[in-house]
């Protein structure tokens, strides 16, 4: 019987825990600009896997939020790759925030992107500045 309440006290506590971490994403919606055109329009990308925007590639390493009793924030841990004449460059790597977009933010003569929300891949959206 005791074994038993060790169980459950341990299947209590690790609930707890993931109750009150981050929720962790499967898939990032960020707004775009293109300065040229003045265009803003969303662009989602899915953690670990590349995306493209123009000469562009945005890969997502993780996309975190905070949960519904806290204030709202995400935070999106990226890398943006710039490929042009042959040649690929790491412009940006690092955390960006969507309450915060201008704090760590891309600096490119012609796009501009910042992190909107977190979701699952079944469109549950989780958190995020909207």
């Amino acid at each position: 019987m005791k074994i038993a309440n060790k169980f459950q006290f341990f299947g209590l506590l690790l609930g707890a825990v993931m109750f009150m971490s981050p929720a962790l994403a499967q898939m990032v919606t960020f707004k775009t600009l293109d300065k040229v055109t003045a265009k803003i329009s969303s662009l989602e990308a899915e953690v670990g896997l590349p995306t493209v925007l123009g000469p562009l590639t945005i890969t997502v390493r993780t996309c975190k939020t905070t949960p519904p009793e806290e204030p709202p924030e995400t935070s999106v841990y990226l890398e943006i790759d710039e490929s042009r004449e042959n040649k690929t460059e790491r412009l940006f790597s690092g955390w960006m925030f969507a309450s915060s977009p201008g704090l760590n933010g891309l600096e490119h003569p012609v796009y501009d992107l910042w992190p909107e929300s977190c979701k699952m891949l079944a469109d549950d959206v989780l958190i995020g500045k909207e």
